[in-house]
């Protein structure tokens, strides 16, 4: 009875983060930031205004290139199928697009992984939902913004690479990653390189080749485009400086527990902390429940330290390297040793929003330090559970003040500017043709 009960409450607390997270995408459709990159995204959807062509090029990254053309024609595709011509219409396709992705992790949690290991995947897909960070992305008209759903489809298929046409998917997906966002080439070649380095006897490689050889055709362009166009324009984007940085690694250890927003606020970030303001005073209620967030991240942290001192000095080696390896552990590892070296050591700035391809392994990594991981005692698992649900409720707190902070303000000033509904001109891109 008592096993059925706390069934029965993970799986109502699973619910209301689920429902959460839809909430927390579809509210305020006005409230949507409309800068430079997301009116030139949507102004190249619509007919009639010249810019909506066909073209083997997106728009320009950060990095210098423009972007392979795949970035565009998935916001072009949603806008034909479903009609729209309003930028709040895509970025609502682009929501629903995102929640689609977590209920397909929440899927693939329950069909694909051991039950042994189900759990901390199940707890991933809720701090999906509710994360400040992934509420933020996941509203915009933006090439990232869209690269969760793939992510999750990319995952079933990595998941069973051991048949041909799962392989073919992974292979086809992970092309297709890099050409919505350049990141997306280091996350597929950090899956590929980490299978062919430790699990190469398992993986249908003839069905990755293909897929990754059929899905990279429309990036022929591309290439040509890097070649002739940019030959003589390098880029300033490689620094030496950049992997001594550690920003990948810093960002997988604190994003999970809410901290980032800062990223869009900026000097809006000390009055969101204040919040709410009650008769002209402000209560810091907001700062709290942010510091409450990253206290439980650091006890999950020193537990989880405490509990691996504690293993290492009674059990041999031998066992510890035989209880950690689970496709869960090898999938972790692929994403953060594979793509944090290869983003690292690229010698390019790692902007935060590279962060989102590895959203749901940041936080299936914190909840197995939560849960205890193999073995782990009744009480480890109660303390835990306790502890990821309070983080879970304290950073659904504050998404929800982040987005009544911009309801109120509109105008922000940080990298949000000014909300979709309170400009009264849109700010006018620069399209390249």
């Amino acid at each position: 009875m008592a096993k059925s009960r706390k069934a029965w409450t993970l799986s109502l607390g699973l619910a209301a983060a689920l429902l959460a997270g839809v909430l927390l995408r579809l509210v305020w459709v006005m409230d949507i930031e409309y800068k430079a990159d997301e009116v030139w995204t949507f102004l190249h959807t619509q007919d009639g205004d010249g810019m909506s062509g066909f073209s083997w090029l997106g728009m320009g990254s950060s990095a210098g290139p423009r972007n392979p053309g795949m970035s565009l024609w998935i916001f072009q595709i949603l806008a034909k199928l479903g009609g729209i011509h309003e930028p709040t219409g895509l970025a609502r396709a682009v929501q629903i697009l995102s929640i689609a992705a977590i209920m397909l992790l929440v899927c693939f949690a329950w069909r694909c992984v051991p039950s042994e290991e189900r759990e901390p995947w199940l707890w991933s897909a809720a701090f999906l939902s509710v994360n400040p960070l992934a509420v933020l992305f996941h509203r915009k008209i933006w090439p990232p913004s869209v690269v969760p759903i793939f992510v999750s489809m990319m995952l079933i298929a990595w998941w069973k690479r051991e048949q041909f046409w799962w392989a073919l998917a992974w292979g086809l997906l992970g092309a297709c990653l890099g050409q919505i966002h350049m990141a997306g080439f280091f996350f597929a070649a950090a899956f590929a390189g980490w299978a062919f380095l430790f699990d190469r006897e398992r993986v249908a490689w003839r069905g990755w080749l293909a897929g990754s050889c059929l899905g990279a055709l429309p990036l022929l362009p591309w290439l040509r485009y890097l070649v002739t166009d940019l030959g003589s324009r390098p880029t300033s984007a490689f620094q030496w400086w950049h992997p001594l940085e550690g920003r990948f690694w810093m960002r997988w250890l604190t994003e999970p527990m809410g901290v980032g927003l800062q990223y869009s606020l900026d000097k809006d970030f000390g009055n969101f902390l204040s919040a709410p303001v009650v008769a002209g005073r402000p209560t810091y209620l907001v700062g709290i429940v942010q510091g409450l967030a990253v206290g439980i991240g650091l006890c999950i942290l020193v537990r989880a330290g405490v509990r691996q001192w504690r293993w290492g000095r009674v059990e041999s080696m031998r066992d510890s390297v035989d209880r950690e390896i689970s496709p869960t552990r090898f999938t972790l590892n692929a994403a953060f040793l594979g793509f944090g070296l290869l983003m690292t050591l690229s010698f390019l700035p790692i902007h935060r929003v590279y962060m989102i391809f590895v959203h749901p392994f940041e936080f299936l990594w914190l909840a197995r330090l939560a849960l205890g991981g193999w073995g782990a005692s009744q009480e480890t698992l109660r303390v835990g559970r306790s502890l990821l649900g309070t983080l879970c409720l304290a950073q659904c707190l504050l998404s929800a003040g982040f987005l009544g902070y911009v309801h109120v303000h509109q105008d922000i000033q940080g990298d949000y500017g000014v909300a979709y509904g309170s400009q009264t001109t849109p700010p006018l891109p620069r399209p390249e043709k």
